[in-house]
């Protein structure tokens, strides 16, 4: 199992995806052999010789269907309380459960941003009522997975990507704006855990390819005025260059131009380029002689 990844990942489809099966004596087979699959790699990444026992076997299946239960539950909820820690209790809500075993088991944790996806990919789900106040909650257990999962944060920033491009008239303007800036913020905080160079690449792709369709002036100058807090010296080259990369696309351009974005941001992008010349960095004129203008 540990030697075809892929299987596991359809294994944790059938379990947590929005498609899952239903038949328990199924489910439970597909649980028994993520969890022989867990033991093993631990095992292997241990170095211990340590046999695979039927308790422990049957502890780990337990673990992994309660965890795609919970999924499930939350689901049909109009919303659930997603918290950084690890109580579980059975007398704690289903949110809270799922938050914990997410925090604990690594398993769960990309079950649940594998439910998370295919939910948010639904085009049907955002027409839904529990929307605006479902995906919150779902964008705040994927922060939570992020913070305990380096290798989830790919999937975090996938994730923040499509619950961006989510659109819908019968839900107010502020509310469809507030969850966007949670997808923002979501988006900063992997950049400050080490996807900073992923993060506005991708960024930069939502506006070519979809314009201020999907991220208006406001949530422009959002996002930049929150990388500049961010980001701290020194600084690379490749991080300026994709940096002034998005600085220089059209939209962006016309969000920072208005009077809406503050002085002293424009004077934060000037001070940080001039102290990367000032270490004997050289970044692309192109982008320099561009933005230049724009900000002084």
């Amino acid at each position: 199992l540990i030697k075809h990844p892929f299987t596991i990942t359809t294994l944790l489809h059938n379990l947590f995806g929005t498609k899952r099966i239903r038949q328990l004596e199924t489910r439970l087979k597909c649980a028994r052999l993520i969890a022989l699959a867990v033991a093993a790699s631990e095992r292997a990444a241990r170095s211990q010789q340590m046999g695979i026992t039927v308790s422990n076997e049957d502890s780990l299946s337990q673990i992994v269907l309660k965890g795609s239960q919970l999924c499930e539950q939350v689901e049909n909820m109009v919303s659930f309380t997603a918290i950084d820690s690890v109580e579980e209790g059975q007398e704690t809500s289903a949110g809270r459960q799922l938050s914990a075993m997410c925090i604990k088991y690594p398993v769960i944790a990309q079950g649940a941003l594998i439910w998370a996806k295919e939910l948010a990919s639904n085009p049907d789900f955002v027409t839904t009522a529990a929307y605006p106040t479902l995906a919150p909650c779902i964008l705040c257990l994927v922060r939570i997975i992020s913070l305990h999962h380096p290798l989830a944060r790919p999937a975090a920033l996938e994730l923040s990507l499509i619950f961006i491009g989510h659109s819908n008239s019968d839900i107010s303007h502020q509310k469809m704006e507030s969850i966007k800036e949670q997808c923002l913020r979501l988006m900063l905080l992997l950049s400050a855990q080490g996807l900073c160079i992923e993060v506005i690449s991708a960024v930069k792709d939502k506006l070519r390819k979809n314009g201020s369709s999907e991220l208006d002036s406001a949530l422009i100058r959002y996002f930049v005025s929150g990388l500049l807090d961010t980001v701290q010296t020194p600084l690379t080259v490749p991080f300026c260059n994709s940096f002034c990369g998005l600085l220089v696309e059209r939209q962006c351009v016309d969000a920072l131009k208005s009077q809406h974005f503050e002085n002293v941001r424009r004077e934060q992008i000037i001070q940080l380029i001039n102290q990367v010349e000032t270490d004997g960095k050289r970044i692309d004129e192109r982008f320099w002689t561009n933005i230049r203008p724009m900000l002084t």
